[in-house]
Protein backbone atom coordinates (compact mmCIF):
# COMPACT_ATOMS: atom_id res chain seq x y z
CA UNK A 1 0.00 0.00 0.00
CA UNK A 2 1.27 3.16 -1.00
CA UNK A 3 1.90 6.23 1.42
CA UNK A 4 -0.70 8.75 -0.04
CA UNK A 5 -0.35 11.29 2.78
CA UNK A 6 2.70 12.81 0.84
CA UNK A 7 0.73 13.20 -2.05
CA UNK A 8 -0.55 16.26 -3.65
CA UNK A 9 -4.50 16.21 -4.61
CA UNK A 10 -3.30 16.90 -8.41
CA UNK A 11 -1.32 13.73 -7.64
CA UNK A 12 -3.94 11.59 -5.54
CA UNK A 13 -6.42 12.39 -8.35
CA UNK A 14 -4.21 10.80 -11.07
CA UNK A 15 -3.27 7.77 -8.64
CA UNK A 16 -7.02 7.32 -7.90
CA UNK A 17 -7.64 6.76 -12.29
CA UNK A 18 -5.97 3.54 -11.56
CA UNK A 19 -5.60 3.13 -7.91
CA UNK A 20 -8.89 2.85 -5.87
CA UNK A 21 -7.10 3.08 -2.44
CA UNK A 22 -6.25 6.55 -3.09
CA UNK A 23 -10.18 7.73 -2.42
CA UNK A 24 -9.64 7.27 1.17
CA UNK A 25 -6.81 9.53 1.24
CA UNK A 26 -9.12 12.44 -0.47
CA UNK A 27 -12.01 11.65 1.99
CA UNK A 28 -10.03 11.72 4.67
CA UNK A 29 -8.52 15.52 3.95
CA UNK A 30 -12.39 16.85 2.07
CA UNK A 31 -14.28 15.17 4.17
CA UNK A 32 -14.64 18.07 6.75
CA UNK A 33 -14.00 20.60 4.65
CA UNK A 34 -16.89 19.72 2.66
CA UNK A 35 -19.30 19.24 5.34
CA UNK A 36 -18.49 22.59 6.50
CA UNK A 37 -18.80 24.07 3.58
CA UNK A 38 -22.44 22.38 2.68
CA UNK A 39 -23.14 23.79 6.73
CA UNK A 40 -22.55 26.99 5.85
CA UNK A 41 -24.36 27.35 2.43
CA UNK A 42 -27.29 25.53 3.52
CA UNK A 43 -29.66 24.22 5.94
CA UNK A 44 -29.64 20.66 5.66
CA UNK A 45 -29.24 18.25 8.51
CA UNK A 46 -26.33 16.15 9.56
CA UNK A 47 -28.06 13.12 8.25
CA UNK A 48 -28.85 14.87 4.93
CA UNK A 49 -25.39 16.46 4.79
CA UNK A 50 -23.60 12.79 5.33
CA UNK A 51 -25.64 11.56 2.22
CA UNK A 52 -24.81 14.30 0.42
CA UNK A 53 -21.28 13.93 0.72
CA UNK A 54 -21.90 9.91 0.14
CA UNK A 55 -22.90 11.12 -2.86
CA UNK A 56 -20.14 13.60 -3.50
CA UNK A 57 -17.19 11.52 -2.94
CA UNK A 58 -19.39 8.66 -5.32
CA UNK A 59 -19.21 11.10 -7.76
CA UNK A 60 -15.44 11.96 -7.77
CA UNK A 61 -14.83 8.20 -7.83
CA UNK A 62 -17.27 7.68 -10.88
CA UNK A 63 -15.84 11.20 -12.94
CA UNK A 64 -12.10 10.82 -12.07
CA UNK A 65 -11.34 10.32 -15.14
CA UNK A 66 -13.23 13.49 -16.08
CA UNK A 67 -10.62 15.81 -14.07
CA UNK A 68 -8.71 17.58 -15.87
CA UNK A 69 -5.22 17.57 -13.31
CA UNK A 70 -4.32 21.41 -15.11
CA UNK A 71 -6.68 22.77 -12.41
CA UNK A 72 -6.80 22.67 -9.13
CA UNK A 73 -8.31 19.35 -7.27
CA UNK A 74 -9.99 21.35 -4.65
CA UNK A 75 -11.97 23.59 -7.26
CA UNK A 76 -13.22 20.51 -9.15
CA UNK A 77 -14.64 18.72 -5.76
CA UNK A 78 -16.46 21.99 -4.63
CA UNK A 79 -18.01 22.15 -7.97
CA UNK A 80 -19.10 18.58 -7.36
CA UNK A 81 -20.09 19.49 -3.64
CA UNK A 82 -21.77 22.70 -4.71
CA UNK A 83 -24.08 20.89 -7.78
CA UNK A 84 -24.96 17.92 -5.02
CA UNK A 85 -26.29 21.00 -3.20
CA UNK A 86 -28.12 22.74 -5.84
CA UNK A 87 -29.66 19.31 -5.96
CA UNK A 88 -30.83 18.58 -2.93
CA UNK A 89 -32.63 22.36 -2.90
CA UNK A 90 -34.47 21.32 -6.06
CA UNK A 91 -35.85 18.03 -4.76
CA UNK A 92 -36.77 20.27 -1.38
CA UNK A 93 -38.06 23.23 -3.08
CA UNK A 94 -41.04 23.27 -1.49
CA UNK A 95 -39.51 23.27 2.03
CA UNK A 96 -38.62 26.68 0.94
CA UNK A 97 -36.11 26.89 4.21
CA UNK A 98 -33.69 29.86 5.06
CA UNK A 99 -29.86 29.33 5.15
CA UNK A 100 -28.44 29.04 8.70
CA UNK A 101 -25.54 29.25 10.15
CA UNK A 102 -26.03 28.90 13.20
CA UNK A 103 -23.50 25.88 14.18
CA UNK A 104 -21.04 27.95 12.06
CA UNK A 105 -21.78 31.05 14.60
CA UNK A 106 -21.46 28.64 17.69
CA UNK A 107 -17.96 28.09 16.56
CA UNK A 108 -17.09 31.01 15.97
CA UNK A 109 -18.01 32.46 19.42
CA UNK A 110 -16.24 29.55 20.81
CA UNK A 111 -12.78 30.79 19.15
CA UNK A 112 -13.58 34.32 20.25
CA UNK A 113 -14.02 33.47 23.68
CA UNK A 114 -10.94 33.22 25.03
CA UNK A 115 -11.19 35.77 28.36
CA UNK A 116 -13.83 34.75 31.16
CA UNK A 117 -15.72 38.30 31.03
CA UNK A 118 -18.86 37.32 31.36
CA UNK A 119 -20.21 41.08 29.95
CA UNK A 120 -17.62 40.63 26.84
CA UNK A 121 -19.03 37.10 26.33
CA UNK A 122 -22.93 38.44 25.91
CA UNK A 123 -21.34 40.85 23.76
CA UNK A 124 -20.22 39.09 21.17
CA UNK A 125 -22.81 36.65 21.41
CA UNK A 126 -24.86 39.55 20.26
CA UNK A 127 -22.57 40.70 17.55
CA UNK A 128 -22.89 36.77 16.41
CA UNK A 129 -26.75 37.19 16.53
CA UNK A 130 -26.85 40.63 14.73
CA UNK A 131 -24.02 38.80 11.99
CA UNK A 132 -26.22 35.87 11.53
CA UNK A 133 -29.20 37.63 11.01
CA UNK A 134 -27.69 39.48 8.39
CA UNK A 135 -26.19 36.42 6.46
CA UNK A 136 -29.34 34.54 6.99
CA UNK A 137 -31.04 37.62 4.72
CA UNK A 138 -28.37 37.23 1.87
CA UNK A 139 -29.56 35.55 -1.00
CA UNK A 140 -27.39 32.12 -2.44
CA UNK A 141 -26.27 34.34 -4.97
CA UNK A 142 -24.53 36.32 -2.77
CA UNK A 143 -24.15 34.46 0.59
CA UNK A 144 -22.30 30.83 -1.54
CA UNK A 145 -19.10 33.67 -3.07
CA UNK A 146 -18.95 35.01 0.23
CA UNK A 147 -18.62 31.64 2.13
CA UNK A 148 -16.13 30.42 -0.42
CA UNK A 149 -13.50 33.69 -0.05
CA UNK A 150 -14.08 34.78 3.67
CA UNK A 151 -14.78 31.30 5.30
CA UNK A 152 -13.33 28.12 2.83
CA UNK A 153 -10.29 30.79 1.96
CA UNK A 154 -10.94 30.15 -1.75
CA UNK A 155 -9.15 32.78 -4.26
CA UNK A 156 -11.48 34.50 -6.55
CA UNK A 157 -9.99 32.17 -9.30
CA UNK A 158 -11.18 29.02 -7.42
CA UNK A 159 -14.67 30.56 -6.87
CA UNK A 160 -15.60 31.60 -10.20
CA UNK A 161 -14.16 27.30 -11.47
CA UNK A 162 -16.89 26.54 -8.35
CA UNK A 163 -19.45 28.60 -8.98
CA UNK A 164 -18.93 28.68 -12.96
CA UNK A 165 -19.22 32.29 -13.52
CA UNK A 166 -16.88 35.13 -14.28
CA UNK A 167 -13.66 35.95 -11.68
CA UNK A 168 -15.21 39.58 -12.08
CA UNK A 169 -18.63 38.54 -11.19
CA UNK A 170 -17.10 36.47 -8.14
CA UNK A 171 -15.45 40.36 -7.36
CA UNK A 172 -19.02 41.84 -7.97
CA UNK A 173 -20.74 39.32 -5.56
CA UNK A 174 -18.91 39.35 -2.58
CA UNK A 175 -18.43 43.61 -3.13
CA UNK A 176 -22.66 43.51 -3.43
CA UNK A 177 -22.95 40.80 -0.50
CA UNK A 178 -20.22 42.92 2.04
CA UNK A 179 -22.81 46.03 1.23
CA UNK A 180 -25.73 44.25 2.15
CA UNK A 181 -24.46 42.61 4.89
CA UNK A 182 -23.34 45.93 6.09
CA UNK A 183 -26.46 47.57 5.12
CA UNK A 184 -28.71 44.27 7.18
CA UNK A 185 -26.07 45.27 10.63
CA UNK A 186 -26.84 49.08 10.46
CA UNK A 187 -30.34 48.10 9.97
CA UNK A 188 -30.97 45.34 12.88
CA UNK A 189 -27.90 47.93 15.04
CA UNK A 190 -31.32 50.81 14.78
CA UNK A 191 -33.49 48.06 15.79
CA UNK A 192 -31.75 47.34 18.57
CA UNK A 193 -31.34 50.79 20.09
Amino acid sequence: MQNYSSKSDEELAELLKTDDDALAEIIDRYQEKLDRYIRRISNINKEDREDALQEVFLSVYENINSYDSSFKFSSWIYRITHNKVISLWRKNKNTNQNVSLEENLLLLEQSLKEENNILKQLEEKENAKIINKALESLPVKYKEPLVLYFIENKSYEEISDILQMPVSSVGTRIRRAKEKIKKQIEDLIKAYE
